[in-house]
Formats: structure tokens, C-alpha cells, sequence
């Protein structure tokens, strides 16, 4: 009797749990909905007034790639936006309609989710096109289709995280195509940046008496780090806020509002959503190894030594995973005879901090205003 009491209510908890569950789904859903709905109220006014905001799949390299288009004013500059990653389109990516306005007040941004990304991955995907080549000539359809389609003869490009290795090769190699380049949390020299990050940990841990954190530095050794080692040690970095930096006066960036525009994207399904968080990233960092190995031992130091365009790099200053100071020297010693300049966060890590934003959207605004 007592084993079939506690069936039944075992069951009756379940019961009460799925309908919960079923509740709280519609909840969401409608949600959703309204504010889809909003989103698109809000792209028809900019369209009326003038401006653009539009999906677009483009065929790229036998695959479906999608970008978004979005300006207040579409005779303004067009600016392509490489988001980080590889795998999560955010912040910039496809899912961005309507979330930007300061960006979209001084130019047309073209928002991309790059290959196995987002919108733009597909189960049909070879492991073979997963390599930066295939990254940078892809990047190069959607630039020309920008410029031929629009009617642009340059355009501005702005790479975030691994999209400023996409972004750094595709402005070495193309620089006619281009007004001036944007580097926020500039990759340079991972490998380097490990050596630097490895004795900036050892230091921390020493100072607060982190013994776990020690022996795992010691078991790792100095790196370059590979595969797993490397999601070990991203891991140290982020614990000892390198990532996503915060203090007494400094809140953590909330990394919610960094993909806040997926939920509700009225361009994003939910087969999209889950591409954009479980699929791209598991095809794109966890299958995807040779990419990830290439994007480690990435050295524009010595393959990237002259730009011949306008370079802005923007990086926070407590930023251990795309080094600060790696990004500084690699300021320092770039060739760029059309002009340089360096753009220090002050209270930000690799992420942005929203502190941060107004200098970020500043330095754009008046970037965009020169040409």
C-alpha cells in the first residue's frame, strides 16, 4: 500500500510539473510573439523613414550563408559586422534586427552569421570547409555581394574577437575593397598570449593562495594550448575575471544581454535558436578541432605586418584571453600609412563592458563621419 501511495504521488507531482512546464512554454512563446511583432512594427518605420532592414541568404561557396541589413539611413556607409565565436553569432549577428539603434543611426550594418553559425549552419556541413581559408573567401563573397549589390565601392569592416582574424586577413589581402578596419578584442598571437596569460595566472593564484589553480598550471606546463588543455586554461582566464571583468565599482558584463535579440528575433525559428547555442557551437569548437588549432597558433605578427587602410583597434585593458598588451605591441609595430589609432576600455575584459559602450559607439560614429 504504501509503495502505491508514493507511485501515485509520484506521478501526481509529475503531472504537475508538465503542466507547468506546458504553461510556462506558452508563456515564453507568447511572449515571443508580441515582441517579434514589435520588432517588426519597429523595421517597417525604419523602412518608411527611409532606411533599410532586410534578411538576406546569399549562396556562398555551395552553402546558404544569411546577413542582415539594417540602417536608419540607407544612404549612409555600410559597415560589416564579423561577430566572435566560432559557432555563437553574438552579439552581431543575424538575430541583431532593431537591438543596435546607435550603431544603425550612423550607418547601414550588415550583420552576418558566418559559416556554421546561427541561421547559416546546416547538418549538411563538411568538417572539411571548416578552416580559416574557407572563412576568409566566404567573408570575400559577402563583402563583393555588398558592394555589387548596394551599390558600395568600399565598405568598413568591424571584427570582434575571432571575427578579428577573419577581419585582419580579409583587410591585409583585399584592402581596395575597404574604408578602414575595426579591431575589437583584437586576437594577435594566441600562442603568445598563452606564455603571458600562464605567468599572469601563476602570479594571481601565488597572491590569494590558489593551490588548485597551481597545480593545475603545473600539470598543464606552458602551453601552446590544444583542445581540451585549452578549455582548461580558458577556464583559469575566466575565473580570474580575464574574460569578463568586475570589481567593487565594475559589474560583470551580463552575458544574457549579449544574445538577448536571439529569443525574439523574428528572423530566427526555433531550429535557428538551436543552431545558433547547441549545434554551431558543438560543430565549430568541439568537432571542428583543426579549426580550432589554426585559430591558436595564429601569429599576425608575423604574417600580418602592413595594412594598407585606416586601423582602429579597440581592447579592454584587463583582457587575458586576447591579450591587451599582445594587442598594444601589435598596434605599436603595424605598418599602416593611412592612419592608426588604439582605443583602451578601461573597464572592460574580452567582453565589452556596457560602460565600455559609449566609447565603442563613439569611436564609429566619428570614424563613419571621416569618410
Amino acid at each position: 500500500m504504501k509503495n502505491k501511495k508514493w507511485i501515485h504521488h509520484l506521478i501526481k507531482i509529475s503531472l504537475y510539473a508538465l503542466i507547468f512546464l506546458i504553461i510556462l512554454m506558452l508563456i515564453l512563446l507568447s511572449y515571443r510573439f508580441i515582441i517579434q511583432q514589435q520588432i517588426k512594427q519597429q523595421s517597417a518605420i525604419i523602412i518608411e523613414n527611409g532606411g533599410i532592414s532586410e534578411l538576406k541568404e546569399i549562396h556562398v561557396n555551395g552553402d546558404k550563408q544569411y546577413i542582415l541589413v539594417e540602417g536608419q539611413d540607407k544612404e549612409k556607409p555600410f559597415c560589416l559586422f564579423l561577430h566572435g565565436g566560432p559557432g555563437s553569432p553574438f552579439p552581431y549577428g543575424v538575430s541583431a534586427r532593431t537591438l543596435y539603434p546607435e550603431i544603425t543611426e550612423n550607418c547601414v550594418a550588415v550583420y552576418y552569421d558566418q559559416r556554421g553559425s546561427g541561421k547559416s549552419f546546416n547538418k549538411e556541413l563538411s568538417i572539411d570547409t571548416m578552416n580559416l581559408s574557407q572563412f576568409t573567401e566566404d567573408a570575400t563573397i559577402i563583402v563583393d555581394y555588398i558592394r555589387e549589390h548596394y551599390r558600395q565601392e568600399k565598405i568598413f569592416i568591424i571584427g570582434l574577437s575571432f571575427g578579428t582574424v577573419i577581419g585582419t586577413q580579409l583587410v591585409s589581402k583585399y584592402p581596395e575593397k575597404f574604408h578602414a578596419y575595426v579591431g575589437i578584442s583584437q586576437i594577435t598571437d594566441i600562442t603568445k598570449g598563452h606564455e603571458l596569460g600562464y605567468s599572469w595566472l601563476q602570479k594571481e593564484a601565488i597572491t590569494n593562495n590558489d593551490e588548485k589553480t597551481l597545480r593545475i598550471l603545473e600539470e598543464l606546463g606552458k602551453g601552446p594550448y590544444l583542445a581540451e588543455e585549452e578549455d582548461q586554461f580558458s577556464d583559469l582566464i575566466h575565473q580570474y575575471k580575464g574574460m569578463n571583468y568586475f570589481d567593487d565599482t565594475i559589474e560583470k558584463v551580463n552575458l544574457f544581454g549579449l544574445i538577448k535579440g536571439a529569443f525574439t528575433s523574428p528572423d530566427y525559428s526555433l531550429l535557428d535558436l538551436y543552431k545558433a547555442f547547441i549545434s554551431g557551437p558543438q560543430f565549430s569548437l568541439v568537432k571542428s578541432q583543426e579549426l580550432k588549432k589554426e585559430i591558436i597558433l595564429t601569429n599576425f605578427f608575423e604574417t600580418v605586418k602592413t595594412i594598407a587602410i585606416p586601423v582602429y583597434i579597440i581592447h579592454g585593458k584587463y583582457d587575458k584571453q586576447a591579450n591587451y598588451e599582445l594587442s598594444k605591441q601589435y598596434y605599436e609595430m603595424l605598418d599602416a600609412p593611412n592612419g592608426k589609432e588604439f582605443i583602451t576600455l578601461q573597464h572592460s575584459a574580452h567582453y565589452p563592458n556596457k560602460l565600455d559602450f559609449t566609447l565603442i559607439n563613439d569611436t564609429l560614429k566619428k570614424m563613419l563621419e571621416k569618410y
